[in-house]
């Protein structure tokens, strides 16, 4: 979720939900969009081309990188969705649940304990660490008595499993301070009993035996205590700021417990600047930070905090909280914190507010301006690349001025290893040339590959250079024995949405060509001769599907994961409406494509082997309106087909056996049929093609009940959608 958000392998760097023009991601029932132009939020579409488009939190990752400040790892999420999705197409939801391989774990204490201070949360997700450090204490201190130390850990033990339930935890620990004998071992008892009352539903009550403790002799008791002390208060503080629901309401923190919170976090750090709990205490002070309001303070801790080297898990949970708890604090249109300290924050909200449009009077004040991004240049003196990047970007996607993005980033070599902002910036600069008509983009794009070697730098050049192909009309460089995109998923979506004969004919014939690209060129071929009326051609290709291809009745995904060919083996229909096989059914129409009983029958195999709604449909005015409304131009897949002929429809074959005054009695009545039920039940078109108004519908009707009433079909239907 994010004001900055929203799959298959990501990248693993180590990297904000209110909405102002979606500082809100898709986490759900999002869709990738694969192309590069990207100034609106692109959900679940980010990309190594840092661009407004992306998660701000996947902008920041990137920047973190180029400075050494994550570790940089491969992780692999396998998304359920089925469909093609190019590896340079990143997802920041499945990012943060995806696995990080060589991740050590959390930061120490830090990301548990911020986590437990946040009442949605609860307090108990820190339990868990608690007890170590309690029973690792216990057993380090020799003055206890061997029974003491058993009674110790047993009662701890036995608070973890209560935890959240104050009544059991009670009777589990009253017995015990009248057991301890030692005076240590009175210390960890008292102690007990307080981190009893902190993980209760009134944390406040354990504040003075906290403060008693914070003076002990026992050193670990003592320490803790201190720390504790410190977290009671920021509980208190937050107690009433979130509802059941988590919905967070500043004017109801309790600002005077702040303040103690802040004033203990600053006397454990300065008494123990390398204590157990000291990058803990580090982490919360965001948190006091963020709930005091003091966005100027907020904003120095967190680009402390990004000085710092983390690991994967640490690095997502930072990001969110800088996503949720900083840079939303410029929603309000106050001068940001930001803008007097890290460059790094400073260029990831710039990012997102260049997405905003200052006409819309909503973002007025939050939209980014040439002016103000002009006087932000001392901030990045020490990153001269990195403001020029920036004002490129704002070139290009504000301004829509790429003749300047030119200028802004002149030529240079492509430097092996660049890190993401140098990568960003070569190839904004081809999207620049190529946008004024320049040549030398493609050379330019094959160029930067050998220097593309940080994690999905090369996979976006790929994306890239297919996208340059196709809208250049040179897709066969695409599928050239020598050609330099291998993703199967951008090979696949070209032969699904704009390959021509020419090429699935090639794809499908070379034994060289990987065997599930070659069933799918197989697959698509079939589909289009069948959809475009070439039913000799069809003939001739379906000799290629291995006769032993198994069928598969209750596959719902023709094509996804792989291509269902065995149903183009489709035996024919002895139920209801008669057929032949689909091989009998395109021989007939081969020889006479006018016949209405074969053109039923194509339709039978559609609507019995679920084709109706495959991706590879003709889309109807709907959906082309749907897909210029998230700007596809730009977007791999989606120039015109280069498939010669119309590709029909399922109601277009009813539609003509309707007008055929050739056609016999109940052929005509079964098209009546099965056009009237391409509405039912809902009333929307379930065959493809363009809607038809209810008056046609129910002048099919009509002419089923009086002209047809004969035919056995007649009775199949009592009413229209």
């Amino acid at each position: 979720m994010s004001k900055h958000s929203c799959t298959s392998m990501l990248l693993g760097l180590g990297l904000l939900a209110i909405s102002v023009q979606a500082h809100a991601s898709g986490d759900n029932g999002c869709s990738a969009q694969p192309g590069l132009h990207h100034r609106d939020y692109a959900s679940c579409s980010d990309l190594v081309l840092i661009s407004p488009g992306n998660d701000t939190r996947f902008n920041l990752l990137l920047l973190l990188a180029d400075r050494g400040r994550v570790q940089t790892a491969m992780i692999k999420y396998n998304d359920p969705d089925p469909s093609p999705v190019p590896e340079a197409i990143l997802s920041w939801p499945a990012l943060s649940n995806a696995t990080w391989y060589g991740d050590v774990g959390k930061s120490d204490d830090a990301t548990n304990a911020s986590s437990a201070s946040d009442p949605a949360s609860g307090r108990c997700i820190s339990n868990g660490d608690g007890t170590a450090h309690f029973l690792q204490a216990v057993q380090a201190d020799t003055s206890l008595k061997p029974e003491e130390r058993n009674l110790l850990v047993d009662a701890r033990t036995k608070i973890s499993a209560a935890c959240g339930n104050p009544g059991r935890t009670a009777a589990l620990l009253d017995p015990l301070p009248g057991k301890m004998q030692t005076a240590n071992g009175k210390a960890f008892a008292a102690y007990l009993m307080a981190a009893a009352v902190f993980y209760g539903p009134d944390p406040g009550s354990a504040r003075p035996a906290f403060q008693s403790l914070s003076e002990v002799k026992q050193p670990w008791v003592r320490e803790a205590a201190l720390y504790m002390l410190a977290r009671t208060d920021l509980n208190v503080a937050q107690l009433n700021a979130f509802s059941d629901y988590g919905n967070y309401d500043a004017a109801k923190v309790d600002q005077a417990a702040i303040k103690r919170a802040r004033e203990g976090m600053l006397r454990y750090l300065k008494t123990y600047p390398d204590g157990a709990y000291a990058v803990s205490a580090s982490g919360l002070m965001r948190r006091v930070e963020w709930l005091g309001g003091n966005s100027d303070a907020a904003a120095h801790v967190y680009a402390a905090a990004l000085a710092q080297r983390v690991n994967g898990a640490a690095t997502v949970d930072l990001l969110n909280e800088i996503d949720t708890r900083l840079l939303l604090t410029s929603q309000n249109g106050a001068t940001n914190p930001l803008a007097t300290h890290d460059p790094l924050l400073l260029a990831v909200d710039d990012l997102w507010r260049m997405r905003l449009d200052p006409k819309d009077k909503s973002n007025a004040k939050l939209a980014l301006s040439a002016n103000e991004l002009a006087s932000q240049q001392a901030v990045f003196a020490n990153d001269p690349a990195l403001f020029r990047y920036l004002q490129a970007v704002f070139a290009y996607h504000v301004q829509q001025q790429p003749a300047q993005v030119l200028k802004l980033l002149p030529a240079a070599e492509p430097r092996k290893g660049m890190g993401y902002v140098e990568f960003s910036g070569q190839l904004l600069r081809l999207m620049a040339m190529d946008d004024l008509g320049q040549g030398g983009v493609r050379d330019g794009l094959l160029k930067l590959l050998p220097a593309a070697t940080q994690p999905y730098q090369r996979a976006t050049l790929e994306l890239a250079l297919a996208i340059h192909d196709e809208r250049h009309q040179l897709l066969a460089k695409v599928f050239a024995p020598d050609s330099q995109v291998r993703d199967p998923a951008i090979r696949r979506i070209l032969l699904e949405n704009v390959a021509g004969a020419d090429i699935l004919q090639q794809q499908a014939a070379n034994a060289k060509t990987p065997v599930n690209e070659r069933n799918v060129a197989l697959f698509v071929l079939l589909y289009r001769d069948l959809m475009s009326g070439r039913y000799a051609e069809f003939n001739t290709w379906l000799a290629r599907v291995p006769a032993d291809a198994k069928p598969e009745p209750d596959r719902y995904q023709l094509l996804n994961p792989t291509p269902a060919l065995a149903v183009f083996h489709w035996a024919g229909n002895d139920k209801g409406y008669t057929c032949p096989a689909l091989s009998a059914i395109t021989t007939t129409l081969a020889r006479t494509p006018d016949d209405a009983h074969a053109n039923l029958c194509l339709g039978e195999f559609l609507r019995l082997n679920r084709f109706d709604h495959i991706t590879l449909a003709a889309p109807n005015a709907q959906e082309r309106k749907w897909r210029e409304s998230i700007n596809t131009a730009q977007q791999l897949g989606t120039t015109p087909l280069l498939f010669p002929g119309m590709q029909g429809n399922r109601q277009a074959i009813y539609r003509r056996v309707i007008a055929d005054g050739a056609a016999g009695n109940d052929d005509r009545a079964y098209a009546l049929v099965r056009a009237i039920r391409c509405y039912a039940p809902s009333g929307n078109n379930d065959c493809g093609g363009e809607d038809v108004p209810v008056s046609e519908r129910k002048r099919w009707f009509t002419m089923l009940k009086t002209t047809h009433k004969s035919s056995h079909w007649a009775s199949s239907v009592e009413h229209y959608w």
